[in-house]
Parts: C-alpha cells; sequence; structure tokens
C-alpha cells in the first residue's frame, strides 16, 4: 500500500467541542485507560493468530490504539501526543508487538481512500470525531447516559463500527472499544446495518474502573469480520435484545451477552429503564485473566463458525472453558441471580 501526504483536516467549529477536548474526554492520555487498552491487546493478540491473522496490514485509529497493537505504555515514544489520529504497520510476528513500527499518519484512516478494504485487522479506540455540544457532556467510558444521549451514541458507536468494516479487506476483521448503548440501543436499525455487511466474532464487556458514586458504564470490545461478496452469515445474533434477571429486576441487553454470560466481565446490577449497570472494577490484573479466557472461548467459536482469515485452516485445539454467569436469562426458573467478579 502506499502512503499519503493529505493535511489533516482542521479541528474545531463553531458549536463543536475541539478534538483535544473530546480526546481528554475520552481517556487519552489517561494512563489507566491506555494499561486497559493494553490488556485488552496482549489477549486479543493470540486469538487473532489463532483464527489466520498474521501477516499482511494493522490499521489503528484512536488515542490508544497503539497500545491495542500491542505495544506497551511505557515504551510509547517521549513527546508522543495523547491521542494518536491513525497508522498502519505490518503485523508482526508474536515476538515483534514490542518494537512493531507504527507509520503515523496525517488524516484520519477513513478520510485516506488508499486503505479502504486494505487492511486485514483494524483496531479502533477512541473515534475522531467531533461531538455536537447538543449532548451537554463529552462523552464518557466512566459516566452514565440519558435517555437523550443513548440512541447518539448507539448512532455514533454504529458509524465507527461501519468505517472499520469498509477498511476491512474482505475476510478482514476488525477490533473496536464503544460505549455499550451500540449493542444494547432497543433500536436495531444500526446493528441490522452492520450484519449486512460483516459477522459478528464475538464481544466482551469490561466493567468501569472504581468511581464515587459505585457504578459507571463499561467499555465493549467488539470483533467484526467483513463478508465476501455472496457468503451468507455464519455469526451469532446480536441484532436485538433479550430480557435477563438481574437479582429480583428484569433488564433488556443484547442478544449475545444473554447467551453469552460469561462475556460480561465484572458484576451487573439493575438500572434505569430495565437497562444494565456494571459494578466497577478494582482488580484490573484479575479483570486480565477473564479477558484472556474469554478471548479463547471467542476464538474457540469463531473457528468452529469458520469466521477465520480468507485460506486459514485452523490446527488449534477447541477451548472449552466454563464462563461465569452475572445474570439469568429470561424465563430462567433462579429467583436470584448469583453476581460476582
Amino acid at each position: 500500500m502506499n502512503t499519503t501526504t493529505t493535511t489533516s483536516p482542521t479541528s474545531g467549529t463553531t458549536g463543536r467541542l475541539s478534538e483535544a477536548a473530546l480526546l481528554r474526554g475520552l481517556g487519552a492520555g489517561d494512563p489507566a485507560a491506555i494499561a486497559d487498552a493494553w490488556q485488552v491487546g496482549r489477549h486479543l493478540w493470540p486469538v487473532l493468530r489463532t483464527l489466520g491473522y498474521q501477516a499482511g496490514f494493522v490499521g489503528g485509529r484512536g488515542a490508544n490504539s497503539d497500545a491495542l497493537a500491542g505495544r506497551p505504555p511505557h515504551l510509547r515514544p517521549s513527546g508522543a501526543p495523547a491521542g494518536y489520529r491513525a497508522f498502519v504497520a505490518t503485523i508482526p510476528d508474536a515476538s515483534g508487538h514490542y518494537d512493531i513500527q507504527l507509520q503515523h499518519l496525517p488524516a484520519d484512516l477513513p478520510r485516506l481512500p488508499e486503505y479502504r478494504g486494505q487492511l486485514d485487522v483494524v483496531l479502533q479506540d477512541v473515534p475522531f470525531k467531533q461531538w455536537p455540544t447538543t449532548t451537554r457532556q463529552t462523552p464518557s467510558r466512566a459516566a452514565g447516559t440519558t435517555p437523550g444521549q443513548g440512541q447518539a451514541l448507539a448512532d455514533y458507536g454504529t458509524e465507527y463500527l461501519t468505517q472499520a468494516i469498509t477498511l476491512s479487506t474482505r475476510g478482514g476483521i476488525s477490533v473496536s472499544l464503544v460505549h455499550p448503548q451500540v449493542l444494547d440501543s432497543p433500536d436495531p436499525t444500526g446493528r441490522q446495518a452492520l450484519a449486512r455487511q460483516a459477522d459478528l466474532v464475538g464481544a466482551l464487556r469490561l466493567p468501569p474502573r472504581a468511581s464515587p458514586n459505585g457504578t459507571g458504564t463499561g467499555v465493549d470490545v467488539v470483533m467484526l469480520r467483513r463478508r465476501s461478496h455472496g457468503t451468507r452469515s455464519t455469526g451469532p445474533g446480536f441484532t436485538d435484545l433479550s430480557t435477563v434477571r438481574v437479582g429480583d429486576r428484569w433488564a433488556r441487553v443484547n442478544e449475545y451477552f444473554a447467551t453469552h454470560p460469561g462475556n460480561v466481565l465484572g458484576r451487573v446490577l439493575p438500572g434505569p429503564d430495565a437497562s444494565l449497570l456494571m459494578v466497577p472494577a478494582g482488580d484490573r490484573a484479575g479483570l486480565g485473566q477473564q479477558m484472556q479466557d474469554a478471548f479463547k472461548l471467542i476464538g474457540g467459536a469463531a473457528t468452529q463458525l469458520k469466521l477465520t482469515a480468507p485460506g486459514h485452516l485452523s490446527t488449534q485445539p477447541e477451548h472449552r472453558l466454563e464462563p461465569t454467569t452475572p445474570y439469568d436469562r429470561g424465563g430462567s426458573d433462579t429467583s436470584q441471580a448469583t453476581m460476582s467478579l
């Protein structure tokens, strides 16, 4: 692929937050957010390799996408900006992520047509889009949402995921950190549009860090594989919502998490309007082990469904770990859910 010298678009327009403010609100330069992104990256890449994504090109977008690429936070170059617009790199071998060579681009990847449909792996953290001030606050990973913000967050994240699919080659995979409203919005329109182009390989819901109010909004890791022309969907369902029991109340959650409760990493509580709230987790090392186990389950299921890199023939053993169930599915005879980290 050829690189470009396209000039970066200017930031900041009347009535919109500046790019710097958006990045600060979403965790750019926050050591805790960088550390969490690196935890995702270090447990993600072994599974990507078992699915055949061992060579080709990786592209990244967002403040901590370099950590998703597997580069430890302490190896971030001195003086690097708190937020990367975009980069491309050659997928390194298994031992090469510590010194992966990232070629930083002067504009966001969707603005560079030469990369559309060319990337084997796309990694996305904070999207580079200015947030309308009509939402009254910068969207935050740790903050809850008002009813008026929910659909805006879902639409925002869906656009973000659609761009990743467009950047992916046929059979390529994207891994994105998005707000849970993308998968849990009552309106399935955005998810249906995604399902027409890609299969869900798997998803994880990560808990927030500890906060003064004791609850918060987590972040979802969403893995999508772009389908080849004329092929049917073979991935798990993710367009609809299901009803689950949380304690003595009922809540609505994406059908994928209803059938894969072990991929919700942490304790959940019933929230307003039949939503779920996640209990913040202080033990991030323990969370890393849960993440590793859940990614292995995702890899095993994806291999069975042939959601792998084009031409990949797996010789890896299946992973059959039994996940912890943080809630009961609708229709269960159990009167009280066991919620444990």
